[in-house]
């Protein structure tokens, strides 16, 4: 063959570039401290096999700190070490482990991997590039092939053939990578991969169920914690969607970098609408003021956590960052959650029990699916199928709950109901009943009034009697005494005749001032009449009136003019007497029963004593002869002593003993 003489100048001034730059690369690894020892070769002999690669002597590691090798200069240099240090968390990372095909068939294999940003799968043999392939979270859809995704690769080992392969990270997060390898053969990760977006979708279709069911609710019963249940659910059916990466393969192809600050913020949409839904089913505003204000500051941290987690994911990738402070908040929100359910449990019914079990049950199960999630990346899909248990678990106690707290409601409602009919069937009792009383009332009323009329009837009649007989009285006394007096000054007569008047028509004062005609109050008659003789007097005298009335005062009308006039005569003739004697006059006036109806009617002044019988002075006298023939008239008698002052008493008998007297 002839070759030019700049062909070969060619030739040579590359050969020299390529020898010095792996030179200077090899020297610089010679410098550092580290090697390859002999690693061990990964058999495998079928297509049903799992295995996970760990950096040791099976997976080998090694960082990129210059950015600048390829492939080719891992396969010419191999700068790995088993003795790996990570150092920058963002950064370029490669790995190589090493795989034997012991079976006469071609094996096709899956790598999948969590979480990586940028990833690159090299398969060589005999220092030979026989496939490369991409994945990763930030791989665009048009840039991927059929066989790449965000997650996994395939790629095939020949029968019989012992084969490299290199995988380079490109991290471009705070969260460094974690460096492990899993592999599976295609059939068992198809059908893993099967079962695990079954299980994602049957999940995802309880939640929707449950959502739709809880909405349906909350229009019918405008119960408020339905509709924080729906819209709780529906974060965590987002966050579960979005977690596992299909609102970026549906939604967002071409923008994975932006599809994946969505999941956090609907995380924690999910945990504020649970925090509310707590506030309002167990009604803490109401019985737990002191829980409300922490719950308060629980949601301005979930805002600001909100906010926070949303700014350093987009602006500056720090998901380790995000992830550090959603760990600890929710540390800090399961602790409080788990103190307030131990602090309250007693006081509450049995909705609120299973609603408290399921708020423990999320609690634990997300400090341990963190846990795995975090720090056992091999563990991530237990995490994952766990977390996807806890949160259909405890929604689905959640809406037992509010199941049981509804038809508590219900339960009550119809008790309350019960009672309102039975109050409402007590009251129209009582308001038949009290019609019946009130008809019952009046027809008595009519009767009572009836009666009143034919009784006041009565009374009229007996009031013109009454008249009539005073008026004939009247005319006898006034008879008596001009046949009595017919010498005495006619003045004296007059006045004397004024006085029995005045006695008698008081009677019919005290008749009119009550609704009873027939009885009238002796002790308050008694005391009016001798104020009223006091002051119709022409010349008066001071004096001074005692009552000492020990038993029953109410007497009929004939009886108490008797007494009345009885009464007029002592008291004119103790009044004539102390005017002579110009001293101030002392009454004393007593009423005392004896029994069956007789009674004693004392009358004493402070007068000087009768010098004469009191006989004959009955007989020379008008007045006291008149009291003498009226306490006959009462089936009793006149009598008269001394004792410090002049006694008279008058013995008597009621209407109702003197009919018997009579009889």
């Amino acid at each position: 063959m002839i070759f030019s003489l700049n062909n070969l100048q060619n030739t040579v001034l590359g050969t020299l570039k390529s020898r010095i730059s792996a030179l200077l690369v090899l020297g610089c690894f010679l410098v550092l401290p580290c090697g390859v020892d002999a690693q061990e070769v990964i058999e495998v002999s079928d297509a049903d096999f799992d295995i996970s690669l760990f950096v040791g002597q099976q997976l080998l590691a090694f960082e990129d700190s210059s950015a600048t090798m390829t492939v080719d200069d891992m396969v010419r240099l191999q700068p790995f070490s088993e003795q790996f240090t990570r150092g920058n968390k963002k950064g370029i990372y490669w790995m190589k482990f090493t795989l034997t095909n012991t079976s006469d068939e071609d094996i096709d294999i899956a790598w999948f991997h969590s979480r990586m940003s940028n990833a690159s799968l090299h398969l060589v043999r005999e220092d030979s590039l026989l496939f490369s392939g991409r994945s990763g979270e930030y791989l665009k859809g048009s840039e991927m092939e059929k066989t790449e995704s965000r997650y996994h690769l395939f790629f095939r080992l020949d029968a019989n053939a012992r084969e490299d392969v290199y995988v380079r990270i490109q991290n471009t997060r705070d969260r460094g990578p974690k460096l492990l390898v899993r592999l599976k053969g295609t059939t068992r990760f198809y059908a893993d991969q099967r079962t695990k977006t079954t299980s994602d979708f049957v999940l995802l279709g309880a939640l929707s169920i449950l959502i739709l069911y809880a909405l349906v609710l909350y229009v019918v019963h405008r119960y408020r914690p339905y509709l924080w249940l729906s819209l709780m659910v529906l974060g965590f059916a987002a966050y579960t969607f979005a977690v596992n990466g299909y609102h970026t393969d549906w939604l967002f192809p071409e923008y994975p970098k932006f599809s994946k600050t969505f999941t956090p913020p609907i995380g924690q949409f999910g945990k504020f609408c649970m925090l509310m839904l707590l506030l309002s089913f167990l009604e803490v505003k109401k019985k737990y003021i002191r829980w409300y204000r922490v719950f308060q500051g629980l949601i301005v941290m979930y805002l600001v956590r909100f906010a926070y987690m949303y700014y350093v994911t987009v602006a500056n990738e720090a998901f380790g960052l995000s992830t550090l402070i959603g760990s600890v908040t929710a540390i800090i929100t399961n602790v409080i959650y788990i103190a307030f359910v131990i602090s309250v449990f007693r006081k509450l019914n049995l909705g609120k029990k299973v609603f408290a079990t399921g708020l423990v049950i999320y609690a634990v199960g997300v400090v341990v699916v963190g846990y795995f999630w975090v720090f056992q990346a091999i563990a991530r899909e237990a995490a994952s199928l766990m977390s996807s248990t806890v949160t259909l678990l405890e929604t689905l106690l959640f809406t037992i709950a509010l199941g049981i707290e509804m038809r508590q409601h219900e339960v009550d409602k119809n008790k309350a109901l019960t009672r309102l009919n039975q109050v409402q069937a007590d009251q129209t009792r009582k308001i038949e009943q009290e019609v019946v009383d009130r008809t019952a009332k009046v027809n008595q009323q009519k009767l009572e009034l009836q009666e009143r009329n034919e009784r006041i009837e009565t009374l009229f009649k007996e009031v013109h009697h009454r008249v009539k007989n005073n008026l004939q009285l009247v005319s006898s006394l006034l008879n008596m005494q001009q046949e009595w007096s017919s010498t005495e000054d006619p003045a004296k007569a007059i006045e004397d005749s004024r006085s029995r008047v005045v006695a008698m028509s008081m009677i019919h004062q005290f008749l009119y001032r009550t609704d009873d005609i027939a009885t009238i109050d002796f002790k308050e008659y008694t005391e009016e009449l001798i104020n009223k003789l006091d002051a119709i007097q022409v010349d008066r005298v001071p004096y001074k009136l005692q009552l000492e009335f020990e038993s029953n005062t109410i007497f009929d009308i004939d009886t108490s003019i008797s007494l009345g006039l009885i009464l007029n005569e002592l008291v004119t003739n103790s009044y004539k007497h102390a005017l002579l004697l110009q001293r101030k006059l002392e009454l004393t006036v007593g009423l005392e029963a004896l029994g069956a109806g007789m009674f004693n009617l004392v009358y004493k002044d402070n007068g000087e004593a009768i010098k004469e019988p009191f006989a004959e002075v009955i007989k020379k006298g008008f007045g006291l002869r008149l009291a003498s023939r009226l306490a006959k008239q009462l089936q009793g008698k006149l009598d008269y002593n001394y004792d410090q002052g002049n006694r008279f008493t008058i013995n008597f008998a009621n209407e109702e003993a003197r009919s018997k007297l009579i009889e």
